[in-house]
């Protein structure tokens, strides 16, 4: 009943709307046909740059509907100048980079992209039978097979699968990627040079991390870590999760500044979640592996198979700021590992936490980190010496930019 309602409210809208619509889609063309910089020629449209970043968008919580409001609206620029920037990148190295290495994706390129494609269609359809599970629950005459269906069409479509979009902005950045590495192959450094690396930076870093644990994420982003300081804890969560689409609501009105609705709502969720969350922790409390309860219930995209922190669980201190405040008051509560907390209630869903280990002090053996070392040399030297191409490239290059056309 539902699917032909719409049906109908669908064609009513295309018979009454269609002039209007023609016009609309017609200026729309027009302004993704602009030209927004010209590299040598070769013409850059605003198309080719909202492409990109619809592809992007998803990692800064962008929509149509958010974007251009005052909360979002720098982050929506900030991502357009990178974008843009880097589609100039890329085109630079098309006309420049062939007389060093290759510009052409390689199989297996596509098979890397067809990969990350496909995991991303199947997250969007696991999501979708827990939202349409949800609705279900509330109004059990819904059509399964439509609602579903269109929740995995609209979430293909913003993540830019069926567009296309996705597709050609990893096939760029690749291509960008695979030029970097050629160039870092140029260099290799010696066991001396590794060795006296280690030597001068394993020292530096146990003094800083012994005085501040937040340099251990500095040196893990921005060098390798070579030391591992006492006072973290890993902890694993098994989630109750909160609907997506609920989750965003809950969100937005954070981002609005409006947490009184944002907690009436919340709370509205979390007692749909209770019993789930209730009956699991009394397994747990009965004897239940976690391990076997987490597979099976847990909804923590981190927590699954092959995540990052999915063996060792999440590293944290009390000054962690980058973990949700009630995730990171529950685990720390925990008094010593193998503790497990009761369900935790917040905008995600309900955590219920796990006390896995803590950390001891040591530095990492030469031998283990040795790989590591070797390249982050290489990715020093190799960026240095690609920056300097790059810049050449520019200065060679005939570059003419209408950004203005981008807003």
């Amino acid at each position: 009943m539902l699917k032909k309602l719409m049906m109908v409210v669908l064609a009513a809208l295309l018979v009454f709307g269609c002039t209007s619509c023609k016009l609309t889609v017609s200026d729309e063309q027009k302004d993704l046909e602009q030209v927004v910089a010209i590299v040598n020629g070769v013409e850059i449209t605003k198309g080719e740059v909202m492409a990109a970043y619809n592809t992007y968008r998803y990692y800064y919580n962008l929509t149509d509907e958010n974007q251009n409001t005052e909360a979002y609206i720098d982050t929506r620029n900030s991502l357009l100048e990178n974008v843009y920037a880097t589609l100039i990148e890329y085109h630079l190295i098309l006309q420049y980079a062939g007389e060093y290495t290759s510009v052409e994706l390689t199989d297996d390129m596509k098979k890397a992209i067809e990969e990350e494609k496909q995991g991303i269609i199947d997250a969007i359809e696991s999501g979708a039978d827990t939202i349409v599970e949800e609705l279900l629950h509330h109004d059990p005459d819904l059509d399964r097979e439509f609602v579903k269906e269109s929740r995995i069409a609209e979430r293909l479509a913003y993540r830019g699968i069926t567009t296309g979009e996705y597709q050609m902005t990893r096939e760029y950045e690749s291509i960008i990627s695979s030029v970097r590495e050629a160039l870092a192959a140029e260099y290799e450094p010696s066991d001396k040079a590794i060795e006296e690396y280690y030597e001068t930076y394993v020292s530096t870093q146990q003094t800083y991390l012994e005085g501040d644990l937040s340099y251990y994420d500095y040196y893990a982003s921005e060098s390798l870590n070579l030391y591992m300081p006492a006072g973290f804890r890993y902890v694993k969560n098994l989630l109750i999760a909160i609907p997506e689409d609920k989750f965003n609501e809950i969100n937005e009105l954070r981002i609005a500044g409006k947490d009184e609705e944002a907690d009436a709502l919340r709370d509205a969720e979390l007692e749909k979640l209770q019993e789930r969350a209730g009956m699991v922790y009394e397994k747990l409390q009965n004897g239940a592996n976690y391990e076997e309860m987490l597979a099976q219930y847990g909804e923590d995209p981190g927590m699954k198979e092959g995540a990052a922190n999915a063996e060792t669980g999440y590293r944290l201190y009390a000054g962690t700021s980058t973990l949700e405040p009630n995730f990171l008051a529950g685990a720390l509560a925990l008094q010593k590992p193998g503790d497990i907390s009761k369900p935790i209630g917040s905008d995600y869903g309900y955590y219920i936490i796990k006390f896995e280990s803590e950390s001891e002090a040591h530095a990492y053996p030469l031998e283990e980190v040795w790989d590591g070392i070797r390249d982050v040399l290489i990715a020093q030297r190799s960026s240095e010496y690609y920056e300097e191409m790059y810049e050449n490239w520019k200065r060679q290059a005939e570059i003419v930019e209408f950004k203005e056309n981008l807003y």
